[in-house]
């Protein structure tokens, strides 16, 4: 029986094309489909939000929080992919202090990791050259997708770039989830930012758990009205899939058109409050804000010295990219 199935999957045209189409299609809808099944657009609205706490990482100087993801940032470009990915477990140091609950972490996984794991697949499609070793070669009947096949010097490019990938996402999370949007503002400005950098930035860090807020109310409005968002309960009812595919997609100016307004009306109030607070008059904000350092601001000032030494180190030994 398998090695029938076997010679008609990979030794016929049609079975060669079958398996071609699932590699490019439908693969990749395994990271939207975790995405959906664990995340959600309400648990992408909690992860992407700031919450209070007590942590040692909530207490550290919001100055150092604001410059920690693009340290990371950098050292990530001038790491080899090997030593980036121990750069990103060292990213996660902070994630095991603020100690976040499981379900958070289920949310953060797949947010992080879908991402990495697509550009692996993407960049193994279409990083080929004709002297590479095709795990899988395409049969003529796939020409049109514009790519040989599958081929490990592509998967493994795409390993160089998702461990960029991860190491940006985990540290720019840390920021956004411990650090409040006032806090964000006050750390440009002591920073000697121009004031309109901190408030981009205050803003990018609000705005999308608002969208996602309000998409969520859009939603339940819709429900209340007799809009059915309900998702299949098995994947491989192709009916169901179909059914769900054409409400949402009949859905989209029922959702869309109501964030657009409610974004743009709060983009009006933004401007107004800013201009009824003197918003860039002067080209330096003050605050009645003091920050002291403490002990813990030390110890992470410390460790980012030990890392960037530490970077130096790898790339003295060969382990940089220049």
């Amino acid at each position: 029986m398998w090695a029938t199935l076997d010679h008609l999957l990979f030794h016929t045209l049609g079975g060669q094309t079958l398996v071609a189409y699932g590699i490019t299609f439908i693969v990749p809808l395994i990271g939207p489909a975790l995405f959906l099944r664990f995340v959600g657009v309400k648990g992408l609205r909690n992860v992407l939000s700031y919450e209070a706490s007590d942590s040692p990482i909530h207490r550290l100087d919001p100055r150092l929080k604001l410059l920690y993801p693009v340290l990371i940032g950098v050292l990530s470009v001038m790491l080899d992919w090997q030593w980036t990915y121990a750069l990103f477990g060292l990213t996660l140091i902070p994630w095991i202090l603020l100690r976040p609950s499981a379900v958070r972490v289920r949310v953060l996984a797949v947010i992080v990791v879908s991402p990495a794991l697509l550009s692996i697949w993407s960049q193994g499609l279409y990083y080929t050259t004709p002297k590479d070793h095709l795990i899988f070669a395409f049969p003529v009947t796939m020409a049109w997708v514009g790519t040989a096949g599958l081929s490990t010097a592509g998967l493994i490019y795409g390993a160089h770039e998702a461990a960029r990938v991860l190491v940006t996402a985990s540290a720019a999370l840390v920021l956004v989830f411990t650090t409040g949007p006032s806090d964000v503002v006050w750390a440009t400005t002591r920073l000697l930012a121009p004031q309109r950098v901190g408030l981009a930035i205050s803003v990018g860090v609000r705005f999308l758990p608002q969208v996602f807020e309000r998409l969520s109310a859009v939603m339940r409005a819709a429900e209340v009205r007799g809009y059915d968002f309900t998702r299949p309960e098995k994947w491989w009812k192709l009916g169901q899939l179909w059914d769900y595919g054409r409400r949402m997609i009949r859905a989209l100016p029922l959702l869309t058109v109501p964030i657009l307004v409610g974004s743009l009306r709060g983009c009006g109030q933004m401007a107004l409050v800013a201009d009824s607070r003197a918003f860039g008059v002067n080209r330096r904000r003050t605050t009645y804000r003091q920050v002291a350092w403490t002990r813990g601001d030390r110890v992470a000032l410390g460790a980012a010295a030990l890392l960037v030494v530490g970077t130096i180190a790898v790339i003295a030994v060969g382990g940089g990219r220049f």
